[in-house]
C-alpha cells in the first residue's frame, strides 16, 4: 500500500441506539465494512455537553474503507449528509500503520501486488500503535495467548457485531460471522510487527478464530500508575 492507495478506519462514537442507523447511511455512501461495539463514557458532564453527548452510554463504530472513500464520506457528512446522520456523537478518520494482506485486498476488492496471503502488511514505523485483532467470538483467549508469547503485554477486549452489508458478509468463500470481539493491544516498534504477524499466521481469516488484525499509530503515551 502506497500513499496515495491506502486503507483508513473510521472511528464513530455516538449515543446508545444511534448506531445502527449510521452504519445503514455509512454503507449507502460507499463504506461497507463495519464492526459495532457498545461502552459507557467516563467524561464529566459539562465535557459531555460541549462533545455533544447527553448521556454516558454510547455505540461504537469501527469503519475500514479506502482512503479516498473515507474522505469522501467525512466530507459529505460535514455537509450534504448532516442531516441525515441523527445522531450525538464524534466521529474521526485515523491512518493504519499496518494490516493483513488479505484483508486489504478485499477493501480495494483486488490482490495486486498486496502480498501472500499469510502476510502483514506494515508501511508506518511509529514508535508505538494500537493494534486491532476482530476475531470471532469464543476465540479471544487462544489469540490473547498467542500475542503474548509473541510479546504483548496484555490487550482489552469489546464485544461486537459485524455489521457490512449484504456484499460484504462473504470473504472469499467465507460467511464472515456476525458475533465479534475486538481485542486492542498497545504495541512498541519493536514487538508490532511480530505480533501481528504471529496472530495472523496461527488466527488469521481462514482459521476458526477468523482473525482481521490492522493497527494505528500512536502519537503519544501517557503511563498512570
Amino acid at each position: 500500500m502506497d500513499d496515495k492507495k491506502g486503507i483508513k478506519m473510521l472511528i464513530t462514537i455516538v449515543e446508545r441506539r444511534q448506531g445502527k442507523g449510521l452504519v445503514e447511511l455509512f454503507s449507502n455512501n460507499g463504506v461497507e465494512w463495519h464492526y459495532r461495539s457498545t461502552g459507557m463514557g467516563t467524561a464529566s458532564s459539562e465535557l459531555l455537553d460541549v462533545l455533544g453527548f447527553g448521556t454516558a452510554e454510547r455505540d461504537i463504530i469501527f469503519s475500514l474503507a479506502e482512503e479516498n472513500q473515507i474522505r469522501k464520506l467525512m466530507y459529505n457528512l460535514n455537509n450534504d449528509l448532516r442531516e441525515y446522520a441523527r445522531a450525538k456523537g464524534i466521529i474521526f478518520s485515523v491512518s493504519l500503520t499496518g494490516m493483513s494482506s488479505l484483508v486489504a485486498a478485499k477493501l480495494f476488492e483486488s490482490a495486486e501486488s498486496l502480498g501472500e496471503e499469510g502476510e502483514v502488511i506494515v508501511h508506518d514505523k511509529s514508535n508505538n500503535s494500537l493494534i486491532l485483532v476482530i476475531v470471532n467470538q469464543g476465540h479471544t483467549d487462544e489469540v490473547m495467548e498467542t500475542a503474548k508469547k509473541a510479546g504483548a503485554r496484555g490487550g482489552t477486549i469489546l464485544r461486537a457485531r459485524f455489521n457490512g452489508s449484504e456484499a460484504s458478509k462473504q470473504f472469499y468463500g467465507i460467511t464472515l460471522q456476525a458475533e465479534k470481539e475486538i481485542i486492542m493491544i498497545l504495541a512498541g516498534n519493536a514487538n508490532r510487527n511480530h505480533i501481528m504477524e504471529t496472530i495472523n499466521k496461527e488466527h488469521g481469516v481462514n482459521t476458526e478464530a477468523g482473525a482481521m488484525i490492522c493497527s494505528m499509530a500512536v502519537e503519544q503515551v501517557v503511563r498512570l500508575s
